[in-house]
C-alpha cells in the first residue's frame, strides 16, 4: 500500500475513471454476438423470442412446453436493450461500469484514497470475465453475475453505514432489493444469494442491538425488511403477469410446482442400476409405462426405437437419458401429446402423473422418501466427483481459464434469422468468414482490441492467486485482532469472508449440477457469478492490512 500514499484528487481519479469506462465501451463495442439462430430454443433463442413478444405487447407469448420454463428477466432485459436503441453489448459493458461505480460507492468508508478507489473501479469493469468468449452470446449468464456482485456491494455498503445517518446508507438496502429482485427471477438458483443476505442483516442486527448510543434502532431494524419487500413484489408482479396471460400464478411451471413435484417423485422410486448422470433410468420409466396409465402414452416419445426425442435426447455412451435431457425430453414429448395446450391443463396433468408414480412408491419397499425436485437425490457416491469438480473449477477461476474476447466460430449464415437478431439487439454479428475458411473475419482494429482485451487477462492471472493469498491472510489475521478494529474494518471483514464462501458455494452448486446432470466440463459461464467476488475480495484484501486504518485512507 505504501504506492497509494501519494494520491490523486476527487477531479483526477473522475476524469480518468470516465475515459477507462469510455475505452472499456470501445472495447465491447468491437466485439461481436455469438448467435446460431433456432438452434438452442431452450436457451438463446427462447429469451430472444420472449423479448420479442414483450416488445409486441404479448407478455412471453403462446403458451408452450417452453413459456413457463425459465425465470423470464432476462427477456425483459433484451426488450428494454431493443428500446433503447444501443448494442446489446455495449449495454452489457455498461452495466459492469455501474456495478464498478458503486463499489467504489460502497466501499468509501474503508477506501477513502482516490488512486485506491481508481484501482477497485478498474479492476472490477476490466475483469475478463465481464468480456469472454461466453458474453457474447445472448444469455442470462451475461447479466446474472452483474446482479448478484451488486447485491453483495449493495448490503456491504449498507452494513458500513450502519451507525451512521439513516438517509445515507437506506439506498444501499433499495438497491439491494432490486438487485436480489432482479437475480431472483433471472435463475432459478437465485436463492444462493440468500445464505449472504440473511447473515449480513443478522449480523447488522446484533451491531444495532448493542450499540448502547446508537439512535432509532426500531427504525433501523426495520428498514432491513426493505430487500425482502422488494423482492418479492418482482416475483409477485411476475406471478400476476403469468396468472393474467396464462392462467397460473407461479414464476415457473419448471421448477417448481406440478412438475418439480412429479420428476421428483420419479427420482425416489429404486432402480436396478445406479448411475451418477442417470436420474430416472431405464428400468424405472418401463415400472412407470406398466403402472402409471398417465405415464403410458410417453414410450412412443421416450423409448420407441425410432422416436426422434430419443434420438435427440438420450446419450449413446450411457445408453440412458442423462437427468438434465430427460426432464426436457419429457416436456416435448408432453407437448406433441397436447398437454401444453393451457397451463392449467399441464399443471393438471402433472399432478395426475404424481399422485400414480406416488403410489409406486409407496409399493416399492426401497423407495427412498419423496422428493419434489428436479436434482437426483444427494448421494455418497457423488462426494468425491464433486470435491474434484469443485476443486478444478477453482483453479479454473483463479488463473481465468476460457477468457478469449473473441469467437472463433461463424455465426449461422444459412437461415436468415441473423438479420432478425441485429435489426432487434442493434449489434453485428459475425457472419462474415476469412476466404476460404471458417474463421470469422475480424477488422484490423477488431483485431488490436481483442489484443488489448487479451493482455489485461493476463495481468488478471499474474495478479490473482498473489493477491488471493494476501486477502486470505489479512482476513484470517483481522478476525484474530477483531476486537481492536473499528467498526468499518470488522464490517469489512465480515464481507470479504462473506463473498468468499458465497464463491465457494456457488462453485459446489455448478460442480453438484455438472457431475449429477449434465457432464458438459468446466464452462465459464456458469461459474460467472464467482469472477468479479474473486476480484473483490483480491482488491479490498489490501484495505485489512497494517495497523490502522488511516494507513489504507
Amino acid at each position: 500500500m505504501q504506492m497509494l500514499k501519494k494520491d490523486i484528487t476527487f477531479k483526477q481519479g473522475l476524469a480518468i475513471a470516465l475515459v477507462l469506462a469510455i475505452i472499456r465501451l470501445v472495447l465491447a463495442n468491437s466485439q461481436m454476438m455469438l448467435v446460431f439462430p433456432y438452434s438452442a430454443p431452450l436457451d438463446d433463442d427462447l429469451y430472444f423470442a420472449w423479448a420479442q413478444s414483450i416488445v409486441a405487447g404479448n407478455w412471453l407469448g403462446e403458451y408452450n412446453y417452453l413459456t413457463l420454463s425459465k425465470y423470464p428477466f432476462f427477456g425483459i432485459y433484451l426488450a428494454l436493450v431493443h428500446l433503447s436503441g444501443l448494442p446489446v453489448l455495449v449495454v452489457n459493458a455498461f452495466m459492469w461500469v455501474l456495478l464498478g461505480a458503486v463499489s467504489v460507492w460502497a466501499f468509501t468508508p474503508v477506501v477513502k484514497s482516490n488512486l485506491y478507489k481508481l484501482v477497485l473501479f478498474a479492476a472490477v469493469i476490466y475483469n475478463p470475465a465481464s468480456y469472454a468468449e461466453h458474453t457474447l452470446r445472448i444469455y442470462r449468464d451475461s447479466i446474472f453475475p452483474i446482479l448478484c456482485t451488486l447485491f453483495f456491494v449493495s448490503l456491504a455498503g449498507w452494513a458500513l453505514r450502519l451507525k451512521g445517518k439513516i438517509s445515507h446508507s437506506t439506498p444501499f438496502l433499495v438497491l439491494a432489493g432490486v438487485d436480489l429482485g432482479f437475480a431472483w427471477i433471472s435463475r432459478e438458483d437465485g436463492f444462493w444469494l440468500l445464505p449472504f443476505g440473511v447473515v449480513a442483516i443478522v449480523i447488522c442486527i446484533i451491531y444495532i442491538v448493542i450499540d448502547k448510543e446508537l439512535k432509532n434502532k426500531g427504525l433501523r431494524i426495520g428498514l432491513t425488511t426493505i430487500p425482502a419487500v422488494i423482492t418479492l413484489v418482482c416475483v409477485l408482479t411476475i406471478c400476476n403477469l403469468n396468472n393474467k396471460y396464462y392462467g397460473v400464478f407461479t414464476l415457473s411451471d419448471f421448477d417448481d410446482g406440478a412438475f418439480a413435484q412429479c420428476f421428483g417423485t420419479m427420482t425416489s422410486l429404486s432402480h436396478e442400476n445406479w448411475h451418477p448422470l442417470v436420474s430416472v433410468p431405464e428400468d424405472v420409466r418401463y415400472r412407470m409405462y406398466e403402472g402409471c396409465p398417465s405415464f403410458e402414452q410417453f414410450y412412443q416419445y421416450l423409448d420407441a426405437e425410432d422416436s426422434a426425442i430419443r434420438r435427440g435426447y438420450r446419450n449413446g455412451e450411457i445408453g440412458d437419458y442423462k437427468s438434465g435431457h430427460l426432464y426436457w425430453g419429457m416436456r416435448r414429448a408432453a407437448q406433441e401429446l397436447g398437454i401444453y395446450e393451457t397451463a392449467k391443463g399441464a399443471q393438471e396433468f402433472w399432478s395426475q402423473l404424481a399422485l400414480e408414480v406416488e403410489a409406486l412408491r409407496q409399493a416399492d419397499p426401497d423407495a427412498l422418501p419423496r422428493r419434489s425436485s428436479l436434482t437426483p437425490p444427494i448421494r455418497a457416491e457423488y462426494v468425491m466427483p464433486v470435491i474434484e469438480e469443485a476443486a478444478h473449477s477453482r483453479w479454473y477461476v483463479v488463473t481465468w481459464q476460457s477468457m478469449r474476447s473473441y469467437e472463433d466460430t461463424v455465426s449461422d449464415i444459412t437461415t436468415g434469422g441473423i438479420d432478425m437478431w441485429q435489426d432487434f439487439l442493434h449489434e453485428q454479428a459475425n457472419y462474415a468468414a476469412v476466404e476460404n475458411s471458417d474463421f470469422p473475419y475480424y477488422t484490423p482494429f477488431q483485431h488490436l482490441c481483442f489484443k488489448i482485451m487479451n493482455g489485461i487477462t493476463w495481468i488478471y492471472r499474474a495478479f490473482t492467486i498473489p493477491l488471493l493469498l494476501v486477502a486470505i491472510y489479512s482476513i484470517i489475521r483481522s478476525f484474530i485482532k477483531f476486537t481492536k478494529l473499528t467498526f468499518e474494518r470488522q464490517i469489512l471483514s465480515f464481507v470479504l469472508l462473506g463473498m468468499g464462501f458465497m464463491g465457494v458455494f456457488r462453485i459446489f452448486i455448478i460442480s453438484f449440477m455438472e457431475k449429477a446432470a449434465f457432464d458438459i466440463g468446466t464452462y465459464a459461464m456458469y461459474l460467472g457469478a464467482v469472477y468479479p467476488v474473486v476480484i473483490l475480495v483480491c482488491v479490498l484484501g489490501l484495505a485489512l492490512l497494517g495497523k490502522t486504518e488511516k494507513q489504507f485512507s
